[in-house]
């Protein structure tokens, strides 16, 4: 654990009431303060007398640039802190046991908090590697008050929330977005880092030998104005996650027992949380968990820009031939244009997204070993994930038409964090998209996008199953139908058997000639661009009588317009 820096969280001190056998802890919500949780906090003292309160603070207003990871880092400490300041009063006794409670991002926090506590902190140790600390072992309940356990999403308009505040939602995370601020909010986003680093952590920690999870509890309004309810119900959870509706509530409202009528039956359901004991609680939902243990392999197969992914269909059926214990995902981003492909956050959205479906198929499929088959810029969704997702792992993977950086450190992956196995990497002879286009942003050192696809790569582990001969061809050479059945050997069982017929000795002259002169031709296109644009905004000028700026911007909105079309 890091060093305290500055102090991310405030009000840390504990509340000591009765003869303090157990200690509870309460996080509040985004843009909320301790004082929101007023209700609840008065419920645990009349519930547990016996109970010391710590209800810290985090700076979590619309603007803030907190980080996620720093509060449950210190959530930790603090909670080691109290633990030992109890063990030091004049009776040496400790604390029986704790309760951690938390509302909307307070309640991811919390759980954040508990997997680092338990040893699963994969942004700083391998998961699993550290001792518990010893508090985290006392943990024997978590209440999750609509915590929004898979994060919230921008892609779906929440049943109960209105058209005017969704697009107000997606404006102000935009706004926040360009201004670097709201750092705290944009990093509770579904399939962000931190979210999906904990629903990994967790998935680990349940799925361990020895771990026995505490009983967690999960409140849900029967409406909900701020998230969907998928992004409150998570079906990476275990068989010691309950949920447990609350009528007439919202997401906000929840906390909230003063209101009347309504006041009071909140009230109860948050101490049925409370003091029931688990087995004796009735979960009023239970969310699709199927879990098959019987398979023992997942391979993704993921497919590249402008390209539908057909032929990710014959590849799956390929490794089913293979293997009948093999769970093949085929999912699809969609149809992904030039444009957004060139463009950072576009492509981070679908990283994001492969990696919810990632953390849903490790959840159903507890036994399986993980491969995975990228083409173009399939390839780049899982090097993006393995950088910037510290418990992402993976044991095989395959890469086509790679638009991977050629210095990507396979190396750290492989040898220092073990979070690989092996890499196949099949280059092309005649791979001028990889070459030319990636190539240049490659050549100016400013972007992820690279040449591996066309270069190879240039650390060892990246190097060493990338083979001395190309496949005849140009960027979806080593996706044809005739290479399926290597791919699937190597994702199955980790052998790389190339048909010799699909590949020749040398790359094309001429395409490699191009790679090299892509700066030329990237200027060669900017060049035609202007010259075209010039005959076009004369003729709207002098023909049509258009003012030239908006002839200009005419032009400008018809290129993009092609580029995000094509």
């Amino acid at each position: 654990m890091p060093k305290r820096t500055r102090r991310t969280l405030t009000k840390t001190d504990c509340e000591q009431n009765g003869n303090s056998s157990e200690l509870v802890v309460l996080l509040h919500g985004y843009t909320h303060t301790p004082k929101h949780l007023d209700d609840v906090r008065s419920t645990v003292k009349e519930s547990l007398p016996n109970a010391d309160l710590m209800v810290p603070a985090y700076l979590a207003g619309l603007f803030a640039n907190t980080s996620p990871q720093k509060v449950a880092e210190q959530l930790v400490q603090y909670i080691g802190d109290a633990v030992a300041l109890r063990a030091k009063r004049p009776d040496g006794k400790p604390y029986d046991r704790i309760r951690l409670i938390g509302h909307s991002a307070g309640a991811l926090l919390l759980r954040k908090a508990y997997v680092i506590a338990m040893g699963y902190d994969s942004d700083h140790v391998e998961m699993g590697k550290t001792q518990p600390r010893v508090w985290a072992t006392k943990v024997d309940r978590l209440i999750l008050m609509a915590g929004i356990n898979r994060g919230f999403s921008l892609e779906k308009q929440p049943e109960d929330m209105s058209w005017v505040k969704f697009q107000a939602q997606k404006l102000g995370c935009a706004i926040l977005s360009l201004t670097h601020s709201g750092k705290f909010i944009r990093s509770l986003r579904q399939g962000s880092p931190f979210i999906t680093n904990l629903r990994i952590e967790w998935i680990r920690l349940s799925q361990g030998t020895t771990v026995e999870l505490p009983q967690t509890i999960q409140l849900l309004g029967d409406f909900d104005d701020v998230v969907t309810e998928n992004d409150n119900v998570d079906v990476a959870t275990d068989r010691n996650f309950k949920y447990l509706k609350v009528n007439d509530t919202g997401h906000g409202s929840i906390v909230r027992f003063q209101e009347p009528e309504i006041g009071a039956h909140r009230r109860q359901r948050f101490r049925y949380a409370l003091v029931t004991p688990f087995d004796a609680i009735e979960g009023d939902m239970i969310p699709n968990t199927t879990v098959d243990p019987s398979k023992d392999q997942i391979v993704f197969i993921m497919h590249g820009i402008r390209d539908t992914g057909l032929w990710t269909n014959a590849l799956g059926q390929a490794i089913k031939a293979q293997s009948q214990t093999a769970h093949v995902s085929v999912g699809s981003y969609g149809y992904f244009p030039m444009l957004r492909f060139l463009l950072l956050g576009a492509r981070q959205k679908n990283v994001r997204w492969f990696m919810d479906e990632y953390t849903e198929a490790i959840a159903r499929y507890p036994n399986a070993a993980l491969s995975y088959i990228g083409h173009s810029n399939g390839t780049y969704l899982i090097a993006s994930a393995l950088k910037r997702y510290k418990a992402c792992t993976m044991d095989r993977i395959a890469f086509a038409g790679s638009v991977v950086r050629a210095d990507y450190d396979w190396n750290d992956l492989v040898r220092h964090q073990g979070r690989v196995q092996s890499i196949r990497n099949d280059v092309a002879s005649a791979d001028w998209i990889v070459g030319v286009f990636p190539g240049f942003f490659e050549l100016l050192d400013f972007s992820d996008l690279g040449t591996a696809g066309h270069n190879g790569f240039t650390k060892e582990e990246g190097r060493k199953n990338t083979g001395k001969s190309f496949f005849k061809g140009g960027h979806g050479a080593a996706i044809q139908p005739q290479n399926h059945d290597s791919l699937a050997r190597f994702a199955l069982t980790g052998e790389i058997v190339r048909d010799d017929r699909l590949l020749v000795e040398q790359q094309s002259g001429f395409v490699a000639m191009a790679a090299k002169l892509c700066w030329a031709i990237w200027g060669t296109i900017a060049i035609a661009l202007i010259g075209i644009g010039i005959l076009a905004t004369s003729f709207f000028s002098s023909l049509l009588s258009v003012p030239l700026v908006i002839s200009w911007l005419l032009y400008a909105c018809l290129v993009l317009l092609l580029l995000y079309t094509l």
